[in-house]
């Protein structure tokens, strides 16, 4: 009877020690934007920008807990989004229905020739809420682009 009794205890713990960590564990899904020019005449590159965006996007994946996902395209969404940075309601709906519970949204601001100014904000789908904000000064070239990437992403979903 106490041998049952232990096997009973026994399974009902590993069973909870099971849900809760499932939960604790879950992956949080962010949806990575393309990146905002905030350069007087929107001329950063393409590249420039694409090469932020991949990069914190391996930032945000690398990161324990996180899923980074680039592939969501906003370009058919009819928002205020290219030189503003605003997230329009439409914008969280789709991405809600695309079943991402935060967006990043980041901004490389020219400083001069060689400084730029990265900021990024979590914005939560369910309430258009921003969760996380950081921003940094970094040379803007790309063998420093990627370790600020980096800095970004720790400082953003630490505080998540």
């Amino acid at each position: 009877m106490k041998t049952r009794f232990f096997l009973l205890a026994a399974l009902f713990t590993l069973i909870a020690t099971t849900n809760v960590s499932a939960q604790f564990y879950k992956c949080k899904k962010v949806a990575i934007t393309e990146v905002v020019d905030r350069s007087e005449h929107g001329d950063l590159s393409n590249g420039t920008k694409a090469f932020i965006r991949s990069a914190l996007t391996d930032a945000i994946t690398a990161s324990d807990g996180y899923e980074g996902y680039t592939t969501i395209s906003f370009t058919t969404l009819e928002m205020n989004f290219d030189r503003t940075g605003n997230i329009s309601s439409a914008t969280l709906t789709y991405v809600k229905k695309q079943m991402m519970e935060y967006i990043l949204v980041t901004e490389v601001t020219p400083l001069d020739k060689t400084t730029a100014l990265l900021s990024a904000r979590i914005v939560d789908t369910s309430s258009g809420r921003i969760v996380a904000s950081s921003s940094l000064r970094t040379p803007a070239h790309t063998d420093y682009l990627r370790s600020a990437c980096n800095k970004l992403a720790y400082d953003l979903v630490g505080a998540i």
